[in-house]
């Protein structure tokens, strides 16, 4: 009984740690800038950032590593706050601490995709480029909707390995200039965006007990 009980831990805590990913991403859509960013938008020193939620997005889940294919929402929407403390800049590198979340719905059905959350991400300026940085080391968790919760695999749910990047591009600033106020405060500005994202798949925690309980009953019946 011993070794039927210590091969079924050893299963359990190989299906917890053996891990594949989904990614997600949507371009950015045409017809101008969504993004908004309004200065001292949450405070003084701190900024708002928003997305327009009545900007059609084309969002993508690929799940070819896990064997999913790939589900195309051809008609999302999203809804994005972002606070944006004033940035510092060393070495050529302009970083900011972003708190925030973003959800992204099927408009057609009204049901949430995907959201995801953090308190700790980066904003990161290099040569020119604009990013925001989002990790699980950091906070960032994603939320599966139920438009995403009915596309997993049975007795999977998204792991804590998580990760998030919206990129800016045609940055335009109010007024022109840098993007940046005395103390490096975010000016308003609008611009462009594009996003892509992983998260692992492991079993639901559900899923890890009933497997262990169902192993220690042939355990027990082979006693």
């Amino acid at each position: 009984m011993k070794k039927s009980l210590v091969s079924v831990v050893g299963l359990c805590l190989a299906a917890g740690v053996a891990q594949a990913s989904i990614a997600f991403s949507f371009a950015d859509p045409p017809n101008g800038r969504q993004l908004t960013n309004v200065k001292d938008g949450v405070a003084p020193g701190i900024s708002l950032m928003t997305y327009d939620m009545g900007a059609p997005l084309v969002f993508y889940v690929d799940g070819t590593e896990e064997s999913l294919g790939v589900l195309t929402f051809g008609n999302a929407r999203m809804e994005l706050r972002f606070e944006l403390s004033p940035a510092v800049t060393i070495g050529g590198v302009t970083t900011a601490p972003v708190a925030g979340f973003f959800r992204v719905f099927n408009a057609d059905s009204g049901q949430d995709i995907v959201t995801g959350r953090s308190n700790d991400g980066a904003f990161v300026r290099v040569a020119g480029t604009n990013s925001i940085l989002f990790s699980s080391p950091d906070g960032f968790t994603y939320a599966e909707g139920p438009e995403l919760i009915s596309w997993l695999p049975s007795g999977q749910t998204l792991a804590a390995d998580q990760e998030a990047v919206f990129t800016l591009t045609d940055v335009l600033v109010a007024g022109g200039g840098s993007m940046f106020a005395a103390g490096g405060v975010f000016k308003d500005f609008a611009a462009n965006a594009s996003f892509s994202g992983t998260s692992a798949l492991v079993p639901a925690p559900g899923a890890i007990a009933l497997a262990g309980i169902g192993g220690l009953l042939v355990a027990r019946r082979k006693r």
